[in-house]
């Protein structure tokens, strides 16, 4: 009887604090990170939302928007990527006119693909609306053997997002986040728990891998924490970085462990649609 290999792809969180609009230094500290998770071995390397801009950019995103297609920092970056999939935070100048909250997967020597972040946030400290344009759909792309989906950081919060990827095939979830924190009394920053929530329930209901890559430090008066972390099928934390310090957060995802999960908990598979009613 022969055994099938196991399915395996190796991940790596950059946990890093990005300079608010200085895009040369960040590039720099981008090309650093991926040197380092090339020698670990990694297969997918993931930044935070904006990592290569700042997250609280507001009238300075129109000074670091980049078209990646033509960008010589994308260029760079890509090259970089021959070996391994990286996905970058930027500010995208959209073909159309305006500028996107995106997400740029380089693969291959090449750009692989474009998610421009779906659910602008405007509401508290958030105000995202009044400087981006929202994107229009939702991707997936391959790597290492598997499909992966991308949200950033809000779109979390819509889970019909997360069941859409899953449903159509996504065996891993990556999460970009700049979500800034909230201190407590506690050790752990008080708004982590919301993130763990969230990322466990979305492991556990879309039978998936999800990967939590959080941005650190501060910025303009806000403090991020962190928080990267990944989450099985099921939705038990098996890895997280640090809190409130840059780190490579390096873990080996067994994907068969979807399979065997969606196989015992059909969830997607027993999923109805076009139901009638409110």
């Amino acid at each position: 009887m022969v055994t099938a290999a196991p399915r395996t792809v190796r991940v790596g969180l950059a946990q890093l604090d990005s300079r608010l609009g200085d895009l040369a230094a960040n590039l720099e500290r981008h090309l650093a990170w991926i040197a380092r998770a090339r020698e670990a071995g990694v297969d997918l390397l993931l930044f935070p939302e904006l990592s290569l801009t700042g997250h609280r950019l507001h009238h300075l995103a129109a000074r670091v928007a980049l078209r990646p297609a033509e960008a010589p920092e994308i260029a760079r970056l890509a090259a970089a990527c021959k070996d391994l999939t990286a996905v970058v935070g930027l500010v995208e100048e959209h073909p159309y006119g305006g500028l996107c909250n995106s997400a740029v997967a380089l693969a291959g020597g090449r750009i692989a693909g474009i998610h421009r972040k779906l659910q602008l946030p405007t509401y508290g400290l958030f105000q995202e609306a009044r400087f981006f344009r929202a994107g229009d759909r939702l991707d997936l792309f391959p790597v290492a053997g598997t499909t992966a989906g991308l949200l950033i950081c809000e779109e979390l919060w819509h889970p019909g997002l997360a069941r859409r990827l899953a449903g159509n095939g996504a065996e891993l979830l990556a999460v970009l986040s700049a979500g800034p924190g909230r201190l407590g009394a506690a050790r752990e920053p008080a708004s982590q728990g919301d993130w763990e929530l969230l990322t466990r329930a979305t492991a556990l209901v879309d039978t998936c891998w999800v990967l939590f890559c959080g941005r650190v430090g501060w910025e303009e008066g806000c403090f991020y924490p962190g928080g990267s972390h990944v989450v099985r099928p099921g939705g038990e934390i098996v890895s997280r970085a640090p809190w409130l310090e840059e780190h490579l957060l390096v873990a080996d995802l067994d994907l068969d462990e979807v399979t065997r999960l969606r196989a015992r908990l059909p969830l997607l598979a027993d999923e109805r649609h076009g139901i009638e009613g409110p």
